[in-house]
């Protein structure tokens, strides 16, 4: 038996759940449930043919590809085809160092430019501008491409260049100073994808550009979504506000880009009669259900019916005109008061009634809200919102000198003929809102 006295054994703590835990049913938190820092990828970004082109170069010769390249970095690899386009790189170069007043608010209306790299595509290396992929995240990207200008031409342009210009997309040009070169939509009932080229782009002026757009919005046969138009009418609006005053650059054959992701258009307006949630529509006002516990209305004048004005009484029987009543009809009806306060007043005389659904009119104020508030905070990690709209294609830019700073009215008239037509969309949806 030996002298030396073993320890008693070591209890262990019992850990107890916290009142957290125990209510809600939380797990207990280890070590592999802990947030870590994610590690940056280490390999080369994957590079492929952009898919989503929807006009410029687009042919291959033999095995060179001539169009655009998207980077899984969030960025598109525009190739340098043609001597103008150094006159692209040079444009953005100088537009992202320029102090110019004009020419830094036009930085927020254009692509993010991330210089010009050289690459080898199928065994053909080339120079590359690098912009920033507007489609970035989205899931259904419908893009249209907008040439905007009656002149698409430069001043450096041969006769026979500006003989083809001429041609081209004469009637939309004419009409409305600017034309459509391509546009891409996923139809929200079917989500298939529907592409309209540079054939159907030529084809069409009058009406049938309206029509194109409306298309482009997802609007036949519907109506349009006010949250989308807000979305493209802010950044055309700030676009239009530019044109009509800068005198730094003169813009020939440059296009507007519209960019939307129609899966969160589907999100926001599909189903409108199941729900009313802050969507961009506003959804038919439920009807009263019949009670489920019947009622004997032989004590009421209620008839247990329901129009959509409201219950249906029973029919009573007429009461004889007293004195009373035909002294007060021997009474004229007073004049109505004229006062800047009678169209206030009658705003707010509005009763809970039938007619009067407060429930259905806050929620078109909340989708109203819900369009702009996107634009002020705005917290996915896309930096654009799901709508937007940037200035492209930018190798026919020339810079005024001081003596020749004038404004471009080329531009400014092709912008202002399709913010209008923005403009008479969004007063279609006016019945959206209160």
């Amino acid at each position: 038996m030996s002298d030396v006295s073993v320890p008693p054994a070591r209890r262990s703590i019992r850990r107890q759940r916290s009142i957290y835990q125990v209510h809600y049913s939380i797990k207990r938190q280890d070590s592999e449930m802990t947030a870590r820092p994610l590690v940056p990828p280490t390999s080369p970004p994957q590079i492929q043919a952009y898919a989503l082109q929807v006009a410029g170069h687009k042919s291959t010769e033999d095995t060179k590809y001539l169009g655009l390249l998207q980077c899984s970095n969030g960025t598109i690899m525009k190739p340098i085809i043609k001597p103008a386009q150094q006159r692209e790189v040079h444009f953005y170069s100088r537009l992202a160092g320029s102090e110019d007043p004009a020419l830094k608010e036009l930085q927020t209306s254009v692509p993010k430019y991330f210089g010009v790299r050289k690459y080898s595509y199928n065994g053909f290396e080339q120079d590359y501008i690098i912009l920033e992929d507007l489609t970035q995240r989205m899931l259904e990207p419908c893009i249209m491409d907008v040439k905007i200008g009656k002149r698409t031409w430069d001043p450096l342009a041969s006769e026979q260049k500006i003989a083809n210009e001429q041609i081209k997309y004469q009637l939309s040009k004419q009409q409305y100073s600017f034309c459509i070169p391509g546009f891409q939509v996923y139809k929200l009932s079917t989500g298939k994808l529907h592409k309209y080229g540079k054939d159907y782009g030529k084809r069409i002026h009058g009406q049938a550009v309206k029509d194109a757009i409306r298309n482009y919005l997802n609007g036949i046969g519907t109506s349009l979504c006010r949250a989308l138009l807000l979305q493209f009418l802010s950044e055309l609006w700030k676009i239009q506000k530019w044109a009509r005053r800068q005198c730094a650059v003169r813009l020939y054959s440059a296009s507007l880009l519209l960019v939307y992701d129609a899966a969160r258009l589907r999100e926001c307006c599909q189903n409108l009669e199941l729900t009313a949630r802050a969507g961009c529509r506003p959804a038919t006002p439920a009807r009263r259900r019949h009670s489920l516990h019947g009622v004997d209305s032989s004590g009421s004048n209620f008839s247990g019916q329901l129009s959509s004005k409201g219950p249906v009484y029973k029919k009573l029987q007429p009461v004889s005109l007293t004195p009373m009543t035909l002294t007060h009809s021997s009474f004229s009806t007073p004049p109505p008061i004229s006062s800047p306060w009678s169209d206030a007043l009658a705003s707010f005389n509005h009763n809970h009634s039938f007619e009067h659904n407060y429930e259905n009119k806050l929620s078109k104020i909340k989708m109203n809200y819900r369009a702009m508030l996107d634009q002020l905070s705005y917290d996915s990690p896309t930096p654009n919102p799901w709508g937007t709209v940037k200035i492209i294609d930018f190798a026919h830019a020339f810079f005024n000198e001081e003596e020749e700073r004038t404004i471009d009215e080329n531009f400014r008239d092709g912008v202002d003929s399709f913010v209008e037509i923005f403009e008479c969309f969004l007063r279609e949806t006016d019945d959206q809102i209160i």
